[in-house]
């Protein structure tokens, strides 16, 4: 860091500028938190390591998970501060969890953290709305992921998107970004591109601006008030990945300046780390990122289709394929104590041409690809035998280091027969007696609706009596990390000596330790945490003398 002590001094940079409120990252976090700023009156500056806005934001869904919303309760919905708390409480911390307990038996810090999100997202989506950054709809018929458990009392509701255009229920994670810059650039704040910060600044201790590089020179930015970290996570820092996530999870989609610069720059300056094992996971494509692992290649965020089934490397079945994306990772990362391995950390996604046919709808984070187009990642074969042996060359010519050091068994192509039609035989029926595919709210809702002539479950259908068949390879991965500095209600950061907040340094978003766990209680709870503390950030900045 870079500490003047009690005199300011000169720090030699090729540029330097100041403003009252700088904002490091230009996603969900950091453009609400500039637009709050400056409709305060702060000079803002914005600055963004890469040569595009939006972060991971700009790849994301842009649901916005807001508890006891203005517009959900204008649509009828009714959400109770405690049972949003306890919904919240039972999924993030379910080992402490009492639903009558002081706090739902969370310590203050957890309880303040989740009750000052219910208190204030709904705000924060209201400030974005007035400032013309979003255009507020209801997502009524989205149900959050456990809707079906007794605590959620408010499954509809919670989700806002901003009105579509190019498709017509909902902006693209794309445009939403460039409609938080436009009201960003509109309101007179600056964003500089391709400025990566490495360090901050300190006078007596207070956080009072950044250095950093950009095209070459270096620069230093004076914050008269306090700056904000909305930097993203650490998908993208192998080191940081291999030393805190405390399972096999190495690949992600989260955009390429999730680094964990901030993760750096925190612990030089004391702060306390949270969360750190912790991220929002969903299943990747493996190939497209072994072709070129430079892309960004989008997470899975349902693995449609009804005559589809997911098997490990014996061809069995592990796990309900309808569970929400997050779920779905966690289980990949099962530990076999027995045989002493990760038996699912690959994972091979079996499907039949009908299912290419009605579920192949061109959206982000479907991982099926219409007939008419090439997917060179996809296996093939006439029968499931065929299929089986594609697999087995498939992954042999991966390797070890891209397959995890996982083989395929010896009777693999058997077993998958064996699954297969063990699947169609309660498909008919539809049912699914192992895994209860198809019976919770929030699969029914991701799978989409049934195909003409499945009357029984619109999860389930039997695979076509003749090929071709095909598979694609998945892994677990990261959507992002969601653990670094901690940070309070205010959104300041916190040293790890005292617990006390580092002056003049405040923290949103996936880059600071997030207060829901391990959980993912909804589609949107990224984006609404992240709007919600960069509001914060915003809000206390801004009343600072």
């Amino acid at each position: 860091m870079r500490n003047t002590g009690d005199k300011q001094q000169r720090i030699a940079s090729d540029v330097e500028l100041e403003a009252d409120f700088v904002v490091v990252g230009s996603g969900a976090a950091g453009l609400t938190a500039a637009i709050t700023a400056r409709r305060r009156g702060l000079a803002v500056i914005v600055l963004e390591g890469e040569d595009v806005v939006g972060g991971t934001t700009a790849r994301s869904g842009t649901w916005i998970w807001s508890p006891n919303n203005r517009w959900m309760r204008e649509a009828g919905f009714t959400d109770d501060r405690d049972d949003a708390i306890r919904y919240m409480a039972r999924l993030s911390f379910p080992e402490r969890y009492q639903p009558h307990a002081e706090r739902f038996g969370l310590d203050e810090h957890e309880f303040e953290m989740l009750n000052t999100f219910y208190s204030v997202s709904g705000t924060a989506l209201e400030e974005l709305a007035e400032a013309g950054a979003l255009d507020p709809v209801v997502k009524a018929n989205a149900p959050d992921y456990f809707a079906d458990l007794p605590e959620d009392k408010a499954p509809y509701g919670r989700v806002v998107v901003s009105k579509g255009r190019a498709r017509p229920d909902q902006l693209t994670g794309a445009e939403w970004v460039l409609d938080l810059r436009d009201a960003t650039l509109g309101l007179g704040v600056e964003i500089l591109f391709g400025h990566r910060v490495s360090d901050v600044i300190q006078n007596d201790r207070r956080v009072t601006g950044v250095v950093g590089t950009a095209n070459g020179k270096s620069f230093s930015i004076k914050a008269n008030r306090g700056v904000l970290f909305a930097t993203g996570g650490f998908t993208h820092s192998p080191e940081l990945m291999s030393d805190h996530m405390s399972t096999p999870v190495r690949l992600g989609g989260a955009s390429k300046g999730s680094r964990g610069d901030f993760m750096r720059i925190g612990a030089s300056l004391g702060a306390k780390l949270h969360n750190t094992a912790a991220a929002w996971l969903a299943p990747i494509p493996l190939e497209a990122l072994v072709k070129d692992p430079q892309s960004t290649t989008t997470n899975i965020f349902a693995l449609r289709g009804d005559s589809m089934v997911m098997v490990n490397k014996y061809g069995n079945r592990t796990v309900n394929e309808k569970l929400p994306y997050h779920e779905l990772g966690r289980s990949m990362l099962r530990w076999d104590a027995m045989q002493a391995e990760h038996p699912d950390l690959r994972m091979f996604m079996i499907f039949d041409h009908s299912a290419r046919v009605h579920f192949s709808d061109g959206t982000s984070g479907n991982p099926i690809k219409p007939p008419s187009e090439h997917d060179p990642n996809l296996v093939e074969g006439k029968t499931l035998e065929e299929l089986g042996a594609a697999i087995r060359r498939r992954v042999q010519e991966l390797g070890p280091v891209h397959m995890a050091s996982l083989e395929i068994a010896e009777g693999f192509e058997a077993n998958l027969k064996v699954t297969i039609d063990e699947f169609n035989r309660h498909a008919t029926t539809g049912t699914d007696p192992i895994f209860h595919r198809g019976e919770s709210s929030i699969e029914l809702f991701r799978n989409g609706p049934a195909r003409p002539g499945n009357q029984n479950n619109a999860a389930l259908f039997p695979f076509d009596a003749t090929g071709p068949y095909f598979a694609l390879i998945l892994a677990p991965g990261t959507l992002d990390t969601k653990g670094g500095p901690a940070i309070d209600s205010e959104a300041r950061v916190l040293r790890a000596s005292d617990g006390q907040p580092i002056p003049g340094l405040f923290a949103a978003g996936n880059c600071a330790g997030f207060p829901s766990g391990q959980a993912y209680w909804a589609g949107g709870a990224t984006i609404g945490l992240a709007v919600t503390f960069g509001y914060l950030a915003a809000l206390n900045v801004a009343a600072m003398k």
